[in-house]
């Protein structure tokens, strides 16, 4: 015969692998999930399907960092949990979309610089103007080179005198802009891992906030299809 004792030690590690075995699944196919469709929109933007791309984002690109917190948030509230409720979707919701805007933003800069460096042909072109631009995040200034093939590129960088032969990389696929300089370096990545690592977080922090209510419903649940004691009392009291 068990005792008392070891039955609420039991009970309670039961308890604890639940939220724990909800956690981990809540936060391992958010993140997966998220950045698949991250990596999925890098690669068409790599391929040189810009419009497709953003078609894509626009339907539904950003449908779980947008998605999973508000949902999370419903699911709380519907529980009485108000103030975990606005805790998950605001702050889950800031932390997973800011960081899936990294994951896309730092995901195609590393694309652009893989593919010149695997790729791209340097090539010397001439200059035939220069250019300011000024804007809300400040003054952009560049040069208008004309290429051996006869096209001219506006291409932001160092002013150099008209007339002047300079270096560039051009990508004969055409998927990426040319730059000023020799090819470039492989990307060295660190940004892109670190806003996947927010992913997770903020993946983590709403898995972590929902774990334990679920835990409890799929107990609830299984007592209710078993029969057991416990499970239907509230029903009962009804």
């Amino acid at each position: 015969m068990v005792s008392g004792r070891a039955q609420a030690v039991l009970r309670a590690a039961g308890r604890a692998g639940g939220w724990l075995g909800a956690f981990a699944a809540g936060s391992l196919v958010a993140t997966l999930y998220t950045l698949f469709l991250a990596w999925v929109l890098v690669t068409l933007w790599a391929h040189g399907h810009r419009d497709l791309m953003a078609f894509l984002m626009v339907c539904g690109g950003v449908a779980l960092p947008v998605g999973a917190p508000f949902l999370a948030a419903v699911y709380l509230h519907e529980r009485d949990r108000e103030t975990a409720c606005f805790a998950v979707g605001i702050s889950t919701g800031v932390l997973v979309l800011s960081a899936f805007a990294g994951v896309m933003a730092l995901g195609c800069q590393d694309s652009d610089q893989q593919a010149l460096h695997d790729r791209g042909v340097a090539t010397t072109g001439v200059v035939t103007g220069q250019w300011r631009s000024d804007g809300p995040d400040g003054a952009t200034s560049g040069i208008d080179v004309r290429l051996p093939d006869g096209t001219t590129h506006r291409l932001p960088g160092e002013q150099s005198p008209v007339g002047a032969p300079v270096v560039v990389t051009v990508d004969p696929r055409g998927d990426v802009d040319t730059r000023l300089g020799p090819p470039p370096g492989a990307p060295d990545g660190v940004g892109l891992k670190l806003a996947a690592a927010g992913v997770a977080l903020g993946c983590m922090a709403a898995s972590a906030s929902c774990a334990g209510l679920v835990a409890a419903d799929l107990r609830h649940r299984r007592r209710r299809r078993t029969g057991r004691p416990g499970g239907v009392t509230a029903l009962v009291k009804n």
